[in-house]
């Protein structure tokens, strides 16, 4: 009996609730959503069913409503240091703040071209650091300069 089998549809929660909103990819979704179905569970019921099960692990032990725990609480949280990082940037092949696209020939916004990207299952420093598109990103912005 696998760990979700063993909780369906036995238990309703009377308690308030959250809406809790994930992305995962359709594929898994299906699979998951076929399996809860098959053991008449909503797929509600059975994401709240994992997080429990998660949320009380070895290091939350309940006695009596006293928690014991064996984590450290930390307070601090660490600052971001830009000295080790470098960002990759695009301004050298902007203009008029769009970027061309050399997958489908358009021109976008600059600042959604990241989002773009991953239509093509890729990232913008990839298509701009990819020497099969060198020429191509180059024709393109000599044809938007010479519209302007």
């Amino acid at each position: 009996m696998t760990y979700l089998e063993q909780f369906a549809r036995n238990r309703r929660r009377r308690e308030k609730t959250e809406v809790l909103t994930a992305r995962i990819p359709e594929s898994l979704y299906g699979d998951f959503k076929g399996y809860c179905d098959e053991l008449n569970l909503s797929i509600s019921e059975a994401v709240c069913l994992l997080i429990e099960r998660l949320a009380i692990t070895d290091e939350y032990k309940m006695n009596d409503d006293v928690v014991d725990t064996n984590t450290k609480v930390v307070n601090k949280v660490p600052k971001r240091s830009n000295s080790n990082t470098s960002r990759f940037v695009t301004t050298q092949w902007q203009v008029d703040a769009q970027l061309p696209c050399p997958y489908c020939g358009q021109w976008l916004a600059a600042t959604n071209f990241s989002r773009h990207a991953k239509r093509h299952i890729t990232t913008t420093q990839d298509i701009f650091t990819n020497e099969k598109f060198r020429d191509k990103i180059k024709e393109m912005i000599q044809a938007k300069k010479a519209e302007i």
